[in-house]
């Protein structure tokens, strides 16, 4: 057994304990965790990354409980808070990273890509006036958001990497790009994006980043040369010329099939062309952009009809002729269903503080938390019976056992972790493909502290 499984829980706590002794190197306080305290780097850091949605008080009460008679190994919200506010969002941005480097990316498409999406998800906060997060409306119902941009691993069911930005000023193609480029992937691999992402400037730094494919959902009314493909199946090759040049573009753009680039240094211009978006390039005055343009249909999740979609891609349409374009498109679902397993399995949606800094700590640690349940989940032995459909591990489950089989004092041993596995196999839902429910969108708001669960 112990050849067969990795104690995914005994090397996260070697991350934890890696990082405390490397504090100062994470903080500028350098007088922090100096003296001998019950409330160490360690067990502030493993007590925040195992928290889930409830109160402060009961997540201290279940982190720190040793079953002591007189209740000794009690301690105050305050203490706790006291500690954590020596602590910077970089100290879980390092155990997040860190994770991943210890789990790199192992299954693969078709023996040869890895497979990554990005996308981004709004978290409510809790409403602080001092907040860089805050969104002011005219009727006076502002609020604090911040927008949370992943590059999610589909495969393996992880979050690569992603970036924290104030929902106000966010700018997930900057964000994507950024992610792509400290990806340093020396394997081929995908990138799926939906719509929102299209851009001259994403699409040729993509062809020209080493063994990086990309499939992106384009708007059917947005590039003139997409536009004016026929409402049928089809697949053809599309270039499109782009310059900066405002000057080249009046002089030319009626009788040259051009596009201008929106680019800040045209900072003195009132209007832009309507065939972009686009407000950064990163390439020269000219430049002829190569894509791969397949049209399809596709069930829109909001409406649950089928609509004519577009599919820009670089990969070659031998090894991924039209339908397998679609069908490898579809993947990029799991990365919705990793956002809901974040915000409402986790608690990811329950802040325990107002401040921006605490924020971000919890959302680096949730999504810690979250690679590590899914990497427990993947060496998890799932049973398949004879039945209609095949069975997954529930992770809403597998995340109760892992929080409730974790605790903050001691090392997990491999007999204690195989008997997770073991527990954790025990509880299976079914797979059902083809799915086509309307989704139902509410708007929430962050929940107060007084109506958490005690």
């Amino acid at each position: 057994m112990k050849a067969l499984h990795q104690n995914i829980l005994e090397r996260f706590d070697q991350i934890i304990n890696d990082t405390a002794a490397h504090i100062h190197d994470f903080i500028d306080d350098s007088h922090a965790f100096t003296r001998k305290r019950s409330l160490d780097a360690f067990t502030v850091l493993k007590m925040t990354i195992n928290m889930q949605g409830n109160c402060l008080s009961k997540e201290i009460d279940d982190a720190l409980d040793d079953n002591s008679p007189n209740g000794s190994d009690i301690v105050s919200v305050s203490a706790y808070v006291q500690q954590k506010a020596k602590l910077s969002p970089k100290c879980f941005e390092h155990i997040f990273h860190a994770l991943n480097d210890k789990f790199p990316a192992k299954t693969q498409l078709n023996n040869k890509y890895f497979v990554f999406a990005f996308d981004g998800t709004d978290l409510d906060q809790l409403w602080n006036p001092k907040s860089h997060n805050k969104i002011l409306v005219k009727n006076n119902q502002s609020y604090c958001q911040i927008h949370n941009n992943a590059m999610y691993n589909l495969l393996d069911n992880t979050y690569q990497d992603c970036i924290l930005q104030p929902k106000a000023q966010m700018d997930e193609r900057g964000a994507a790009l950024q992610m792509l480029k400290r990806l340093n992937c020396s394997h081929p691999y995908i990138v799926l994006m939906d719509r929102g992402y299209e851009s001259f400037n994403l699409i040729e730094n993509c062809n020209r980043l080493p063994n990086c494919y990309y499939v992106i959902r384009a708007r059917t009314g947005g590039i003139k040369e997409i536009s004016a493909l026929p409402d049928k199946t089809c697949d053809t090759d599309i270039t499109c010329r782009v310059t900066i040049s405002n000057h080249y573009y009046t002089m030319n753009h009626k009788k040259e099939n051009i596009h201008l680039i929106s680019h800040v240094k045209h900072h003195y211009k009132t209007s832009f062309s309507k065939n972009t978006r686009d407000q950064r390039w990163d390439f020269g005055n000219f430049c002829d952009i190569k894509f791969r343009a397949c049209k399809i249909k596709v069930n829109d999740p909001d409406t649950g009809k089928e609509e004519w979609e577009v599919l820009l891609t670089n990969l070659d349409r031998q090894e991924f002729p039209l339908e397998q374009m679609k069908e490898l498109y579809h993947l990029r679902w799991g990365i919705e269903s990793s956002f809901r397993k974040l915000k409402y399995d986790l608690g990811s949606i329950q802040f325990h503080s107002k401040q921006d800094r605490f924020v971000e700590m919890e959302i680096y640690a949730h999504m810690a938390m979250f690679n590590v349940v899914s990497l427990i989940n993947n060496q998890a032995y799932v049973p398949q019976h004879d039945c209609k459909y095949q069975y997954m591990i529930n992770f809403k489950m597998s995340w109760s056992i892992v929080h409730k089989r974790y605790p903050v004092s001691v090392s997990l041993s491999n007999e204690n972790f195989i008997g997770i596995l073991i527990r954790i196999s025990k509880y299976v839902v079914p797979i059902r493909p083809g799915r086509k429910d309307k989704r139902n969108l509410k708007a929430k708001s962050a929940v107060y502290y007084m109506y958490r669960v005690a």
